[in-house]
């Protein structure tokens, strides 16, 4: 097993842990090593290593992100502070820092600047600090040793460990799409069982995958879907996530098992149609026109389930065995085809987007 594979599979958060602590040695380690073979100034020098924590990422999409905002904040604060510098030299020193420092919050407002700002203010600061001609000398020194920080840290994450935000994102999808089905069966055989079946199966949050939307958008990725169409999946999982969460409370509800029998296999049928969906829509997340046919079939197959379930409940009716049963009984029941049919409607948003 290779270095990174084990940081990879370590337990809990220790794999992207481990993973970002590489990559921050490797990067301020590098550019260290340029900034003295190009004779940097000690205290400029440091910006680099700086630069370097700054912009390293648990993805590559968060780092192209970070380090492209952050050259956007540098360069601003920097002519912020030339601007002030120049046009107001008389003004006392307090109020030129704190005027080039409004100026450059103020550009990178209207330019929309992420957390570069932050930068990029501190450097117009500096900018207006330092005495005489060394500022124009002190501050390219600055942003040099900057802009070599931010290559380095973008590098160590291209290539050192590397991990994309898409690669995560299709991950994460697949694990929440596993552990519907998974869900989804320890349910039903619960149900049948009169609540004493398999244990519930937790899905993982769909939150926790939103912000790697924004960082494949930094990601030159061919494959895979849309950005817009990534996100229409996640709302298909959502709804999903929250039917299966519906279905738990009803499987883990004793409520007897006279009307179980009548409708097992119709549940049955239901949930292995779901299961197929859910297998169909992971293997199609990584190149969903490859999977065309299976995503229309797989569509197709979902589509009969609202009225199969209806079917259920008629031939229930038809057979004159819902007058003998208990109310909780009927609500477990009723429940239990409800929750089935919104993981259904989840799970064809997912298809569509995919599609």
């Amino acid at each position: 097993m290779s270095l990174w594979r084990r940081f990879d599979t370590a337990p809990g958060p220790w794999g992207p842990w481990l993973r970002t602590l590489v990559r921050l040695v490797v990067g301020a380690a590098a550019v260290t090593v340029v900034v003295e073979a190009l004779g940097f100034p000690d205290e400029p020098a440091a910006w680099a290593v700086v630069a370097v924590v700054v912009v390293v990422g648990d993805t590559t999409g968060q780092t192209v992100a970070a380090s492209w905002n952050r050259t956007e904040g540098s360069v601003v604060g920097c002519l912020s502070g030339a601007v002030v510098q120049v046009a107001l030299p008389m003004v006392p020193l307090a109020l030129r820092v704190v005027l080039a420092m409004a100026l450059c919050l103020v550009a990178c407002r209207l330019l929309r600047i992420g957390a570069g700002w932050r930068l990029g203010v501190a450097l117009a600061g500096f900018f207006v600090f330092v005495p005489g001609a060394q500022e124009w000398q002190t501050v390219g020194w600055r942003l040099g040793a900057t802009l070599l920080g931010i290559a380095a840290g973008v590098l160590a994450v291209l290539f050192v460990a590397p991990d994309t935000a898409a690669t995560r994102l299709r991950d994460g999808m697949r694990a929440v799409l596993d552990a519907i089905a998974r869900a989804l069966d320890a349910d039903l055989g619960a149900w049948r069982e009169g609540g004493a079946g398999a244990g519930q199966v937790a899905v993982p949050p769909v939150a926790r995958l939103r912000p790697l939307v924004a960082d494949r958008r930094y990601e030159m990725s061919r494959r895979g879907p849309r950005p817009d169409d990534v996100s229409a999946v996640l709302d298909g999982l959502d709804l999903a996530a929250a039917a299966v969460d519906r279905l738990d409370r009803y499987a883990a509800d004793g409520a007897g098992a006279v009307l179980n029998a009548h409708v097992a296999d119709d549940l049955q049928d239901v949930v292995a149609r779901l299961d197929t969906a859910c297998r169909v829509a992971s293997r199609a997340l990584a190149d969903p026109v490859r999977h065309r046919a299976a995503l229309d079939e797989a569509h197709a197959t979902l589509q009969r389930v609202e009225p199969d379930l209806e079917d259920a409940i008629e031939r229930l009716r038809a057979k004159g065995v819902t007058p003998d049963a208990r109310a909780a009984e009927l609500t477990r029941l009723f429940g239990v085809i409800n929750a089935l049919g919104l993981v259904a409607t989840g799970l064809m948003r997912v298809l569509d987007a995919l599609r």
